[in-house]
């Protein structure tokens, strides 16, 4: 801890406080005080009220004793806090074993909601190699908030908060109180309790008892039916402990009752401590104490010492806790002797701040340790800013030069590029135009082919997967959409087999196709034309065929093929088989696993199914698995079925097959007078 010129150190008891200001100038390991200051409070304090007499009060000390340091250490009378001691197990038990089990008692020790508190705790050796002592210290929020909001309007800092017991037992072991094997207890004798402090080499054990001078004065106006401030006058002016015995009774009656009060609350406390010393004889392990310490602003009174040396029978004498500090020459040492036997904690706060002590208890607010932490950062935030305005100085400079040189090289480029490179660029864009249509071409020159590469391979598809005992006669286009087959009466498709030719009138690949209306040649005759976008949705297939009599239907599957154009029809068992087609890039992004079943595989179980009897229903089936020809068996269908009367083997047929992929291609019609031949019905047609 970086360590200030000046410290203050606020002991606020139950009925006073005590104002001490330490000088370091002297280095760290030297504690010296500087000015102290004593002063009690004119009315009793209560909750509603405390904050405001401790404020005021300590205003009025600050001033008048002229007193320069901000940075505040705090210590709270054993009235607010609570001490508990226990004994833990530590075994085998490495350090931090040994710490979750002690935050543990700790808190099993706290007789309130942990959010209503500030607590802490230190581990304590004793003489047992197996145990240690664990020390939990408790106070109530309210308390502490109330105090250091006091403090911080008065223009000083809350740095520690620290309880009576523990700042009086570091100020015991600085003056050298229980070293060389002694046993000594130090009694505080206080305004509304008594903390009885047992020191024993690095052992440390306290009781806070509830008698002390408050209950003298209490006792004093029962007895005379006065008023306490009454009561506490007479304490002052007639208070001390009667001897007893022998000696005899001061003249003054009132002085002899006073004095017979004083002795039984001393009586009282006496039994109260010799329990004490009993039990810390017992269950801590202790050595009896063999040495007494009094102190406190109730410890003066006259005889106080003689009558503990008497009922204790061990040496009883006033402590000094100013043996182990410097006094400078702004002390007021004369008034020091009036009161200097109740500053035991104040000189604990302040070797608390000097060096390391024996017991360090933190119970400062989570509000007042974030705004210590965020301090302790300030001269790092300092640095670093510090730090990032040079370095910003720099990088301006830097920016603010190469700026300058930037400037310079960018008229030399300037000039330059004016004189030479923009001719290039132009040229360079010129070319890039004259690149970028050549690439529009090559894209419309790429489109037309891929369009023009489908219908050959539907007709490579169609004779690859035909039966041998079949032949296609005639293959006509279907325009737009196929359109699903009803199944009609013989009747019926005897008449619509009457027309052109065997299955009445049609166009094929070059004529015009079924519908309305006639047709041309689709890659134009001579002369002027005229011609639109049709789509191919399907064909009609008409054929014969040839019924085996023993072998059934024979057939040789051609090569499977991959097509130059995607496919999105896909058969179960061959999914990613030619699910897409190789052309380009797309084609190899979305390729999919190979299938374990090859299409040709699936055909030929399709065509030797024992529903299959006939070609035809061999070479429908085999279309209908194709990737190139729709599935639904109401869109690739036998339209027309015949035997014929003079041969019993020999039939004929007609097809309705729907194309799984369309195909575009450009009608032209030829104008009046052209030279082209125009096609119609029962024109030429493709023939196998």
């Amino acid at each position: 801890m970086a360590r200030e010129d000046k410290i203050l150190a606020i002991d606020i008891g139950a009925t006073s406080i005590k104002l001490c200001e330490f000088d370091f100038t002297g280095g760290a390991s030297s504690v010296s005080l500087s000015r102290f200051a004593y002063r009690e409070y004119e009315e009793e304090l209560s909750e509603s009220t405390r904050m405001g007499v401790v404020a005021g009060l300590l205003r009025q000390m600050l001033a008048e004793g002229g007193f320069t340091a901000t940075k505040a250490l705090v210590c709270m009378s054993g009235q607010s806090s609570l001490i508990r001691f226990n004994r833990l197990l530590v075994m085998n038990y490495d350090r931090k074993k040994i710490k979750q089990v002690a935050e543990f008692e700790a808190t099993q020790n706290i007789p309130f909601q942990l959010s209503e508190v500030l607590w802490d705790y230190q581990l304590i050796s004793n003489s047992s190699e197996d145990s240690i002592d664990l020390m939990s210290v408790v106070i109530k929020n309210d308390i502490v908030d109330q105090f250091t909001t006091a403090i911080s309007q008065d223009g000083c800092v809350p740095m520690l908060i620290d309880v009576a017991a523990a700042a009086c037992y570091n100020t015991a072991r600085a003056c050298g109180v229980g070293e060389d094997g002694e046993s000594a207890i130090i009694l505080n004798i206080g305004g509304r309790v008594t903390n009885l402090i047992f020191v024993e080499g690095e052992r440390f054990y306290a009781r806070t008892i509830p008698i002390a001078g408050y209950t003298i004065t209490q006792q004093i106006a029962k007895e005379f039916g006065i008023g306490l401030p009454e009561a506490e006058e007479l304490k002052r002016h007639h208070g001390f402990v009667a001897l007893g015995g022998a000696f005899a009774e001061p003249e003054s009656e009132t002085a002899a009752n006073v004095s017979k009060i004083v002795r039984n609350v001393m009586s009282r406390l006496l039994s109260e401590v010799t329990r004490t010393i009993n039990a810390y004889s017992s269950q801590q392990k202790g050595t009896r104490p063999t040495k007494m310490y009094i102190t406190g602003g109730s410890s003066i009174l006259t005889y106080c010492d003689t009558f503990f040396q008497e009922k204790l029978n061990i040496p009883v004498e006033y402590f000094n806790p100013f043996k182990c500090v410097n006094l400078l020459p702004t002390v007021d040492k004369q008034r020091l002797v009036e009161v200097g036997h109740m500053f035991s904690e104040a000189i604990g706060l302040g070797l608390r701040y000097a060096s390391q002590c024996p017991i360090e208890l933190s119970l400062i607010p989570a509000n007042i340790r974030r705004q210590q932490n965020f301090d302790k950062k300030k001269p790092f935030f300092v640095m670093s800013m510090i730090a990032i305005i040079l370095t910003l100085g720099f990088v301006w400079f830097g920016i603010n030069a190469s700026t300058k040189n930037y400037d310079k090289h960018n008229k030399n480029l300037e000039k330059l590029w004016n004189e030479k490179v923009q001719r290039y660029i132009t040229t360079i864009e010129s070319a890039m135009g004259a690149t970028s249509s050549s690439e529009s071409e090559a894209e419309q020159i790429g489109e037309l082919l891929l369009r023009q590469a489908k219908l050959p391979a539907i007709l490579n598809e169609i004779y690859r997967i035909k039966p041998d005992n079949l032949w296609i006669t005639s293959i006509r286009p279907i325009e737009g959409e196929v359109k699903p087959f009803e199944v009609k009466s013989n009747v019926e498709a005897a008449e619509n087999a009457a027309g052109g030719d065997m299955f009445g009138p049609g166009a094929d690949m070059f004529g015009a196709a079924e519908g309305p209306g006639g047709g041309g040649d689709p890659f134009g005759g001579g002369g002027d034309a005229s011609g639109s976008t049709v789509t191919i949705g399907g064909f009609n297939i008409t054929g014969t065929s040839v019924i085996p009599d023993k072998h059934g239907v024979t057939f040789r599957l051609g090569k499977e093929t991959t097509f130059p154009f995607p496919v999105e029809k896909t058969v179960p068992g061959t999914e990613g088989e030619n699910a897409e087609g190789n052309d380009g890039e797309e084609g190899e992004e979305n390729a999919k696993p190979a299938a374990k079943v090859s299409l040709n595989d699936l055909m030929a179980k399709e065509m030797k199914s024992k529903n299959v009897k006939t070609p035809e229903e061999a070479f429908i089936a085999a279309l209908r698995m194709s990737l190139l020809f729709d599935s639904d068996e109401t869109m690739t269908v036998i339209t027309y079925y015949s035997i014929s009367d003079e041969f019993e083997n020999y039939s004929n047929f007609r097809m309705q097959v729907k194309l799984a992929v369309p195909v575009e291609y450009l009608k032209v019609a030829a104008r009046a007078g052209g030279g082209g031949g125009e096609m119609g019905p029962g024109g030429p047609e493709m023939m196998p």
